[in-house]
């Protein structure tokens, strides 16, 4: 790995890490180039300024989160519950091992203009409707309000993690089967 690419690297990693816990609107170029240990100049090389910047990443590490993500919820070979349990897994998986990413994806996107946010195909709201609209569509899950429920789970899954990120709530190896049968009678299947 060439040094620029390394360097490039730190930064971006540095600015996750602020972004994540100071949030966009405090965190600074200088705070960013004092974390990843380079010049102000440095970060200029690579981005025009901290908003764009943060819109490359967020873009970035939202693409390989919703990625993963879909990859189990529209797989149609398996059952609906069990796509949702292991979509359920993945999140937390992916919480687990990239936390500050995860938090950078969930706590920044409210940083962003909206109309940036609305047309987004990978944006977790608009996965989560369709994944709900697709399973009342095929018959897999009673009839309901695939808005209204898409965000009925949205919550039920994400709050457990945002409790913990606060260290309001412990996480253990059993909480995605109990999130995922929690969802599962939300939607009249359990």
């Amino acid at each position: 790995m060439s040094r620029p690419v390394m360097k490039r690297e730190t930064i971006e990693d540095s600015a996750i890490r602020l972004f994540a816990t100071k949030g966009l609107a405090r965190t600074t170029i200088k705070d960013i180039a004092g974390e990843a240990g380079v010049t102000e100049g440095a970060l200029y090389r690579y981005y025009s300024g901290k908003e764009e910047m943060a819109w490359k990443l967020f873009n970035r590490e939202l693409d390989q989160f919703t990625h993963l993500v879909s990859e189990v919820l529209f797989d149609d070979r398996m059952p609906f519950d069990l796509r949702l349990g292991l979509a359920i897994q993945t999140i937390y998986d992916y919480y687990t091992y990239n936390g500050d990413q995860f938090a950078f994806i969930l706590l920044t996107q409210h940083g962003f203009p909206e109309d940036k946010l609305l047309s987004r195909e990978t944006e977790p709201m608009a996965m989560a409707e369709r994944f709900v609209g697709q399973a009342v569509g095929a018959g897999e899950i009673p009839p309901c309000d695939a808005d209204l429920h898409a965000g009925l789970l949205m919550g039920a899954i994400l709050q457990p993690l945002v409790l913990h990120r606060y260290g309001k709530l412990e996480l253990t190896p059993e909480t995605p089967a109990l999130v995922t049968t929690s969802c599962l009678r939300m939607l009249g299947l359990c």
